[in-house]
């Protein structure tokens, strides 16, 4: 087993075979390739919304003189505390994180992860901004930043808030300096898929090659890239192909949110009823009740009760 297969399944959002790939060495703390492993390991129970488990997996005593399992400990201490809804350790955890930036330095792949975590608990605090300046992205030395998951951090928050022009910009001095990265080709699916047309292509190109890879294809790892394609298939207009996706993913992993949320998106392209759209969401609804699509939808039909609702009051008027 090598760091960059545990590095690669995390980048892809095979959560769950990072973590199984990484179980399988022995536990040797002073190991560098070791902690690395860990520190995946750790960010991909976090990722999985088990925030708890990547504390018992880097315990306290692995963060002394180590600024990045100290951060990862911190975003894993912020996220349980969002989820508990307690705000006076979340903010707790966010200004730990902040004091460990004063730490992290420039080029140091620890200081890399402190810079990824502070940002990540900044975006779901609200503060895009304060996150994008934290990872140095789009900056005034914009397309400068050599940290690599400090930029694809910042691009995915740029897409988050319709900054699809500043993402490209990054995107393309990364590539200039970064080009075989793996994570290069999945930040250029990621635009793919919202910018549509030629673009879109390009991106199930990306998420195709890899659900085909021959270490990996038929497995659950391949999960989260499936889903890529299928996205990119709908952006297509390629209905019928990403329902036959999307159920080959569903079947490797039956309660995989993504996939879940993918069938709603999908489900009106295919059958004009109801019932089809409600089925979707009410297996999306079973696995987690406060998912962005659900809050999406009930908001819009929310807003669209009150239009009509008016629009009765006027007419009968």
């Amino acid at each position: 087993m090598s760091s960059f297969e545990v590095q690669s399944l995390f980048y892809q959002g095979a959560y769950k075979g990072c973590i199984e790939l990484a179980s399988l060495q022995s536990v040797d703390p002073s190991n560098q390739a070791t902690q690395q492993n860990l520190l995946y390991a750790a960010r991909s129970h976090i990722a999985l919304s088990d925030p708890g488990k990547a504390l018992a997996l880097l315990p306290a005593s692995l963060a002394e003189g180590n600024i990045a399992v100290g951060a990862v400990r911190q975003l894993a201490k912020f996220v349980a505390s969002q989820q508990q809804g307690n705000a006076k350790s979340s903010d707790e955890a966010l200004a730990s994180l902040i004091e460990l930036l004063d730490e992290a330095v420039v080029g140091d792949p620890k200081g890399e992860v402190v810079r990824v975590c502070a940002g990540t608990a900044m975006a779901r605090d609200g503060d895009p901004l304060g996150a994008l300046e934290t990872l140095d992205v789009a900056s005034e030395k914009e397309g400068k930043n050599k940290e690599l998951e400090c930029v694809a951090l910042g691009i995915h928050i740029l897409l988050s808030i319709n900054r699809v022009d500043l993402a490209q910009k990054e995107f393309t001095a990364a590539r200039s300096w970064a080009d075989d990265s793996l994570l290069i080709q999945l930040i250029e699916a990621w635009i793919g898929l919202v910018q549509g047309g030629r673009s879109s292509q390009q991106a199930y190109y990306v998420y195709d090659e890899l659900a085909q890879n021959p270490a990996q294809a038929g497995k659950p790892s391949t999960v989260n890239v499936l889903t890529g394609k299928a996205a990119a298939q709908m952006v297509l207009g390629q209905w019928k192909a990403a329902a036959a996706t999307l159920e080959h993913a569903e079947k490797l992993d039956p309660s995989n949110e993504s996939v879940l949320a993918n069938r709603v998106a999908l489900a009106p392209h295919l059958s004009r009823t109801p019932e089809s759209l409600a089925e979707a969401m009410q297996k999306l609804q079973a696995r987690n009740t406060k998912h962005p699509v659900l809050i999406a939808y009930n908001e819009r039909e929310a807003a669209f009760d009150e239009v009509a609702a008016k629009f009765t009051l006027s007419s009968e008027a």
